[in-house]
């Protein structure tokens, strides 16, 4: 008898927010460390790119973009549950690949980092359609560790009381989200705290291999750097911050350069990297390169060799293996991309946050940390006053990370045991 199975994985690419990447390739290796033999189908929305990264030939990549979910996906699923109300089977041969590859597998695993909430209600039809098609074919769907909510808007509510409820189990990524699925009243037994994924990340689970000569040269830099006696602060720009930023008229680029500037003397080296690339591409979207090139001007522009002397840029595709690698080095990590946050926690490398949702602070309270994240809106937030304290109290606030890292990725470890069952 064939006992393979087949897990499909949703939320997540490789290419484009390595974060997602992070999450991604951390669950295919808790996956296999289960199942060695299951193979895997992403369900990704930048499928040519991600095809293109993966070697593995028992990862399968099938296209999720939205116009996939609507036409590919969707509505072949609706035919197929039709037909069973009418004890009929749909053949696999009139279905288009999508929809024939889900219909084979054992569990989808939504691993989307953020999935109905307020504010983003443009998004809301995409978290729906990632995840219902598989509940009318009858894959049991799981939302690994995640943020979700607040569910104050109708709409969002709404959505969030129609699907939520038809998943297997609801991992909440932390105490704010725990208590928004409360207030949707869901079934106790449905719902359980855990750690992000990328807790549990390991170098070995990567599966690409992007720009390494650059991540050896530049990392063996700072590492001579910090021999020398400097003191070493990475910058994760976020293109999307940069966007809201925008739009709510703030200058967040110059931010950055508040930091550079006013942060401390020459004992101070920078490194500014994306944890969002898609190289080559002009757009904001998944791409923190799009927002380093105009902080790239701005330091040209105002801080003349600063460039190549106290600032060092990565402009280039980078993988969380070769992220970890440069932020590894760092004393302190001031960022807007949360898998970035994550990271550094991992490394035992002091956070300081400028984000936009409670998914930051919830996480950094599991440390204690929470007084280093601030809302890029906030009038009143000091990103410098914490950048500065995080430099002055890094000791004794990584030996407070290194105390609770343990029972983290505990908690991490914890969401993966539901598999067993589905898998057994």
């Amino acid at each position: 008898m064939n006992d393979e199975r087949t897990v499909a994985i949703t939320g997540a690419t490789l290419w484009g927010n390595r974060g997602a990447e992070a999450m991604l390739v951390t669950t295919i290796g808790q996956v296999r460390a289960r199942r060695p033999d299951a193979h895997i189908v992403i369900f990704s929305y930048f499928p040519k790119r991600d095809r293109a990264l993966v070697r593995d030939p028992r990862i399968t990549v099938i296209g999720a973009r939205p116009r996939d979910l609507v036409l590919r996906t969707f509505p072949f699923a609706v035919l197929i549950w039709l037909a069973g109300l009418l004890r009929l089977r749909w053949p696999d041969r009139l279905l288009p690949h999508p929809a024939r590859a889900l219909r084979r597998c054992d569990v989808l695993l939504d691993i989307s980092g953020i999935s109905f909430a307020d504010g983003r209600e443009k998004y809301l039809p995409f978290n729906i359609l990632l995840i219902w098609p598989a509940m009318l074919l009858g894959v049991p769907v799981i939302k690994l560790a995640q943020a979700l909510g607040p569910f104050k808007n109708p709409l969002t509510r709404l959505s969030a009381r129609l699907f939520l409820p038809r998943c297997r189990h609801i991992y909440a990524r932390g105490a704010v989200t725990a208590e928004h699925l409360r207030d949707l009243r869901l079934p106790a037994e449905k719902c359980s705290l855990a750690a992000d994924i990328a807790f549990l990340y390991q170098p070995e689970y990567s599966l690409t291999s992007e720009n390494e000569a650059q991540v050896d040269a530049l990392a063996a830099r700072l590492a001579e750097l910090r021999a020398a006696g400097k003191t070493i602060v990475g910058l994760v720009p976020s293109s999307l911050v940069h966007t809201a930023s925008a739009k709510a008229g703030r200058d967040y680029a110059g931010l950055f350069m508040q930091i550079i500037r006013e942060l401390g003397g020459p004992e101070l080296h920078f490194v500014v990297v994306p944890n969002a690339t898609r190289q080559g591409s002009p757009s904001f979207a998944n791409n923190d390169l799009a927002a380093i090139a105009i902080l790239r001007d701005r330091l040209a522009a105002d801080l003349p060799g600063a460039l190549g002397e106290r600032v060092d840029i990565v402009d280039y595709d980078l993988n969380t293996a070769g992220s970890r690698r440069l932020f590894t080095q760092c004393d302190v990590l001031i960022t807007s991309r949360f898998h970035a946050m994550v990271s550094a926690l991992t490394l035992g490398v002091l956070p300081v946050v400028i984000g936009w949702s409670h998914k930051y602070a919830e996480v950094l309270a599991e440390f204690g940390l929470e007084r280093f994240a601030v809302d890029f809106a906030d009038p009143h937030a000091d990103a410098l006053a914490l950048a500065r304290a995080a430099l002055a109290e890094r000791d004794t606030l990584r030996a407070q990370v290194a105390a609770r890292i343990g029972a983290v990725k505990e908690s991490a470890a914890a969401q993966f045991s539901s598999l067993d069952a589905v898998l057994a």
